[in-house]
């Protein structure tokens, strides 16, 4: 029991990881190798107020998310739009190169050390009791309600407000959306702000339980392998993959050993491109894209 509770825990970390590669993908095509840097960055800004306010947990974490979604739309503004029209390839280079950028910025500013938001969060940050001698921590319970949220508000999101039609429809045809009077560039934004706000919200759950520091980018590179394995154009395929590379990943860890658990994301990626490349839910045209 107490297995699948880790299990459901780290799924749910990988799920708020991979709608953020599933967002950007949906509406930009473009696959966005900077995920990991932008989840280590949103943290740090969460740290920094946290540092500031000393310890005061809903200002700092309202402070990150508002800095990441500010962070996201001027990267789309600053960096993506103005390589709209460049074959697709051009803009997954932008982002690898933003993700060094980043990556810099995040060490000038705070240097390599390592840093534990967990400590100011004192007595909350204690693991409570559960049936059958099962214990969770609060980081763990707001992991997998987080998880839940975005997992279901997404979709519904898409499916009946407004501004979700609008996103789909500027993802399946931008010039037709452009056409009809939809500002495709303030969609694409909002793509990006939502997509960077779910990174910096897996990067603070991970600071707030393991650690921060600028090393932990590829912890987010991570969060492709559900994404890819549930189909890039999926929303509802990011369960699946997070299930799947949650499983593999604390089975190494406890039946193997856990330097194979850093690689077991990567690895199941790889047999599941062999199976099914395209993912399990997405379409071959996709993958061509990719």
């Amino acid at each position: 029991m107490s297995l699948l509770l880790v299990i459901l825990i780290q799924a749910s970390f990988y799920a708020l990881l991979g709608m953020g590669y599933v967002l950007i993908y949906r509406a930009t095509r473009v696959l966005n190798l900077a995920h990991g840097d932008l989840m280590v960055f949103g943290a740090f800004l969460f740290f920094q107020t946290l540092v500031i306010t000393g310890g005061n947990l809903p200002v700092s974490v309202v402070a990150g998310l508002a800095g990441a979604a500010v962070m996201g739309v001027l990267i789309y503004f600053g960096v993506m739009r103005p390589l709209a029209g460049y074959p697709v390839a051009v803009g997954v280079l932008a982002t690898i190169a933003l993700g060094i950028v980043l990556r810099s910025i995040t060490t000038f500013i705070w240097s390599g050390q390592t840093r534990y938001p967990g400590e100011y969060l004192g007595p909350l940050g204690k693991p409570f009791e559960l049936m059958a001698g099962l214990s969770i921590s609060s980081i763990d319970v707001g992991i997998i309600v987080a998880a839940i949220i975005a997992m279901a508000g997404f979709p519904i999101l898409l499916q009946r407000a407004s501004i979700g039609v609008e996103m789909r429809g500027v993802a399946e045809n931008a010039l037709l959306a452009a056409q009809r009077g939809i500002n495709i560039h303030s969609i694409n934004a909002l793509s990006w702000a939502a997509a960077t706000l779910m990174a910096t919200v897996a990067g603070i759950f991970f600071a707030l339980k393991v650690r921060l520091g600028p090393d932990i980018w590829y912890v987010g590179l991570a969060g492709f392998a559900p994404a890819l394995i549930g189909g890039m154009d999926s929303l509802k395929g990011i369960t699946i993959g997070a299930l799947i590379v949650a499983a593999a990943e604390v089975l190494a860890s406890r039946y193997i050993a856990p330097q194979v658990a850093m690689a077991a994301p990567f690895l199941v990626l790889l047999v599941a491109l062999w199976i099914r490349p395209w993912g399990i839910f997405g379409s071959r045209e996709e993958l061509e894209r990719i």
